[in-house]
């Protein structure tokens, strides 16, 4: 594909790297401009990585495909209509959005009336969105003002050393680091996934989710892409760590340190395979605070199913088991 460049691409590449030389940017936060990052739910990351695309909040609504609405209401209503129709990347993982909703939370404990149970990190090319011709940079939260602009020129006027702050914050700053840490890029309407690099799950049960999720057309394409990291999350709240499937029980294993275990609606399903029989355990008032273990003896063949999980209603973990016969 063909993509339209600016005529300045060479001096934004070179300011890419000019970043990365800054001594004020930490050993730790060395590689950040390299990339752009994307955070969506995992249902909503299996569809983008299905479908091949990304779409602007206003095309996903028009199409029907918002999967899961993470988004708070108060920012929306706070952003701008023109910036609805753009695709959203920000400069640096972990923003304050990220801060106050990731996880799963109890109903009415939600810091921003939304949550993002599950969050998978998308990496793109930081030097071949930002030197696109219809690619547009913000100095800061675009629900809060920020200026945009298109060029190096602009590029350069970014305050990077307070988008990239990744430290503890006093008061006196903590007002203007929270604005530039949103910086965001965007791109009308729809983007391809060309530029991906990477795809980053916090857990190793949510790495086999992912991928339960995908297509086999996906799986093929993606997976040796995605990736199991703890730097890309804050990891505060309830998640699953692992699961162990085999044909006697399966076992969660939940963030031991969780500032919110619970309560929650809690649901376990299993499928069958030879029998299409559904098995249901339910718990309304669950704690999610160490591991949960379920017995399979009710299945009459427990060598094959599939199994889901969900708290309050929103998917925790998915995947098949199939026991090897194999005498090897």
């Amino acid at each position: 594909m063909n993509v339209p460049r600016k005529p300045d691409s060479e001096r934004i590449r070179a300011h890419i790297k000019h970043l990365k030389e800054q001594p004020w940017v930490g050993k730790a936060q060395r590689w950040w401009p390299d990339y752009l990052f994307r955070v969506d739910d995992i249902t909503a990351a299996a569809k983008i990585l299905n479908d091949g695309y990304l779409l602007s909040r206003k095309e996903a609504l028009a199409a029907g495909v918002l999967v899961l609405d993470c988004a708070s209401p108060n920012v929306i209503a706070a952003t701008a209509e023109q910036w609805k129709d753009y695709v959203r990347l920000y400069f640096r993982p972990k923003t304050p959005t990220e801060y106050l909703s990731e996880g799963f939370r109890p109903a009415g404990s939600y810091e921003l009336g939304a949550h993002r149970p599950v969050p998978i990190v998308m990496l793109f090319d930081a030097a071949d969105i930002l030197t696109r011709a219809d690619a547009e940079f913000s100095d800061g939260n675009l629900a809060a003002g920020a200026a945009t602009g298109n060029d190096y020129d602009f590029l350069c006027e970014i305050p990077f050393e307070q988008v990239y702050h990744d430290r503890s914050l006093d008061e006196s700053e903590k007002r203007s680091i929270v604005f530039r840490r949103h910086a965001e890029v965007i791109v009308p309407r729809r983007l391809d996934l060309s530029s991906l690099r990477y795809i980053v799950c916090r857990t190793q049960a949510e790495y086999e989710t992912l991928l339960h999720l995908l297509q086999p057309t996906a799986v093929k394409r993606w997976s040796r892409r995605i990736s199991q990291k703890t730097n890309m999350h804050y990891r505060f709240w309830t998640f699953v760590e692992q699961v162990e499937l085999n044909n006697k029980r399966i076992l969660f294993r939940f963030n031991p340190s969780s500032q919110t275990p619970g309560p929650f609606s809690a649901c376990v399903s299993i499928l069958e395979d030879a029998t299409r029989q559904k098995y249901l355990w339910e718990d309304g008032s669950y704690h999610a605070s160490s591991q949960l273990e379920i017995s399979l003896d009710q299945l009459q063949h427990p060598e094959g199913y599939s199994v889901r999980l969900e708290l309050d209603g929103q998917l925790a973990y998915s995947n098949h088991y199939a026991e090897n016969n194999l005498p090897f």
